[in-house]
């Protein structure tokens, strides 16, 4: 079986080879990688077609995947070559993708969503093939009553997956955002898929203990991580939660070495205020930071920035993924960015998937960046690797 890996990332091609070592795959198999697009189109024209798998990225540096799949759709002999799309691009993005491959004639496995399951890629791949030329409809997540919320976190089905954040003076590793996935026997579950099912249920409280106690794990386990901040999200719900908060005291206590931040999400109002101070004041005495996410999005106030003493602000993706084609969108995170210096507070940029956009947030005086120009999420087994892999890079540069 040979499988061309097409995609701009190192550590995603790895991280692909990886996993199919590790998959059901009964039989031999070879793989081949590109960079680009350009790349891509040499392999497949080398390989006389002779591809039975093409993972195919949409987002790459000098060029897009969409030249592959017009390509694709131009040369007869290589349109049957079965089409794995993989994405970190919106939903309605990654529709209009398959769409377009599925108009094309193309035999499209599927479009996945980043971090990818590649046994399920696989299957859905051997499916395909046994239904020689049927057209595959772009994967998106079940409706709600295709999933059991309480077996699947009763039996802790929970995958943790960890975004750097970066030093924007020193390019330094700062920390990582746990970003958390759930799965089942048909591969990941995203977030906006099963967070409205955790909170219909009343689980929210039982959904961050399982984080928690899951990253502090993780994170004790991996003593080369130890001198980065662990971000978990919280909502104001779980600081309403009294239980909750004992729960995160203990496992801090336990671990006092682990530098823990908690960022607060701006998705729900603030409930029981008074509640809600009590709890931050208790998480900051036990040396745990906050965080205000998404700053700027929703019900963000600056009324919160006055009561309750946030050490760092995230300014949601939203305002930060185009300033610079946006000058309204660059203005606000300029002010943002201004107002927390004169606060005393670090700011955070997330969703930063350019240079172009990374370098104005430099000039800005942005403090830490988080977003694909660095890394997409990266599932804990392969944390520690990428880590080597940047601290080492980074040490080459600086040498030369």
């Amino acid at each position: 079986m040979n499988i061309l890996i097409v995609d701009d990332q190192k550590f995603v091609r790895e991280a692909i080879k990886a996993d199919l070592i590790e998959s059901t795959l009964d039989h031999d198999f070879q793989t081949f990688e590109a960079e680009d697009a350009n790349q891509g189109i040499e392999a497949i024209v080398a390989n006389e077609g002779n591809i039975d798998l093409l993972i195919l990225d949409l987002k790459m540096d000098h060029c897009d995947g969409m030249e592959v799949i017009n390509f694709l759709s131009e040369h007869a002999s290589y349109a049957d070559i079965p089409l794995a799309v993989i994405s970190s691009s919106d939903k309605r993005t990654l529709a209009l993708v398959g769409s377009i491959a599925s108009s094309l004639k193309l035999r499209l496995v599927g479009v996945f969503e980043k971090p990818i399951n590649m046994d399920f890629i696989l299957a859905e791949t051997a499916r395909l093939q046994r239904q020689h030329g049927h057209k595959m409809v772009v994967k998106s997540p079940g409706s709600v009553s295709d999933y059991d919320i309480n077996q699947l976190l009763a039996d802790e089905q929970v995958l943790l997956c960890f975004q750097p954040q970066i030093d924007m003076k020193n390019n330094a590793i700062i920390g990582f955002e746990v970003l958390a996935r759930m799965y089942d026997e048909n591969g990941y579950i995203y977030p906006d898929t099963f967070l409205p099912l955790i909170d219909k249920a009343g689980l929210n409280v039982d959904f961050t203990k399982i984080i928690v106690a899951k990253a502090f794990k993780f994170w004790a386990y991996e003593k080369t991580l130890s001198s980065y901040t662990l971000s978990i999200n919280v909502t104001a719900e779980d600081l309403s939660c009294d239980n909750l908060i004992d729960y995160i005291i203990r496992h801090k206590q336990a671990h006092a070495d682990i530098k823990l931040t908690l960022e607060l999400t701006e998705s729900q109002q603030i409930i029981n205020q008074a509640s809600v101070l009590n709890s931050i004041a208790r998480l900051i005495i036990n040396d745990i930071g906050i965080s205000l996410d998404d700053f700027g999005k929703s019900y963000s106030t600056y009324e919160r920035l006055d009561t309750i003493p946030f050490n760092e602000i995230k300014i949601d993706r939203y305002f930060v993924c185009d300033i610079d084609t946006n000058e309204q969108h660059h203005l606000i995170v300029e002010s943002t960015i201004a107002l927390a210096k004169k606060m005393s507070v670090s700011v955070v940029a997330e969703g930063i998937e350019t240079e172009s956009v990374l370098n104005i947030l430099a000039e800005l005086g942005c403090d830490i960046a988080q977003g694909y120009v660095y890394s997409p999420p990266i599932e804990g087994r392969y944390l520690t690797a990428w880590v080597n892999r940047y601290v080492h890079k980074d040490i080459a540069v600086n040498v030369r």
